[in-house]
């Protein structure tokens, strides 16, 4: 009997102490970030055409803001992203555009030290105010972008984001000749992350 039981013992203990020292040698990954709240300027490049009734073609300034949240079964390499953006221009006086943009989707990172390098695919709605355009046909339509970027990571908690991304929409006008709107957009934005 005193024999069943060493060795029981033994055995348990070889097979105990292997997992053991696994476990205390998995590397923790407590440099990646979990959340990302991202806040700043944002510049689209030629939004609308010259044309009889724009006289200018420049492009918008405006803001962007947006949260990514972790996807825990995938480890810290994917999120998912919520992007909400807005671009003015008011230089003229009978043309003064808004245009807004919510969208959603993943966003892929990899994660350097303290800081990420991340490419995102989003969808969602533009909306453009009624009044920026004669003859729009429908105020809101579907955006799609992809963005690509770098956080450069100042502290743990903080980095700053350079991005750039491509935008395309489908705005129509119900007058043919008016081609006011360019549908396919490049996008620069700048600004804090905070990472938490």
């Amino acid at each position: 009997m005193k024999l069943k039981l060493t060795l029981l013992l033994l055995l348990t203990m070889e097979l105990a102490i292997p997992t053991r020292l696994s476990a205390q040698t998995t590397p923790v990954d407590n440099h990646a970030p979990g959340f990302e709240l991202f806040g700043g300027y944002s510049y689209i490049f030629k939004p609308y055409d010259r044309t009889n009734l724009t006289p200018f073609s420049g492009g918008t300034s405006g803001w962007d803001a947006s949260l990514r949240v972790p996807v825990p079964i995938f480890g810290s390499w994917l999120g998912v992203k919520g992007d909400v953006s807005g671009f003015y221009r008011s230089d003229q006086p009978n043309f003064n555009p808004h245009s807004y943009f919510f969208l959603l989707g993943p966003q892929v990172s990899l994660h350097l030290g303290k800081s990420t390098v991340f490419a995102d695919g989003l969808v969602g709605s533009s909306h453009l105010n009624n009044s920026a355009l004669p003859n729009l046909r429908s105020a809101s339509t579907l955006a799609v972008a992809v963005d690509g970027g770098v956080d450069i990571g100042l502290t743990r908690a903080w980095a700053w984001r350079v991005m750039a991304g491509y935008y395309n929409t489908n705005y129509q006008s119900t007058n043919h000749n008016v081609s006011e709107i360019t549908n396919s957009n490049v996008r620069i934005s700048v600004g804090p992350v905070f990472r938490f």
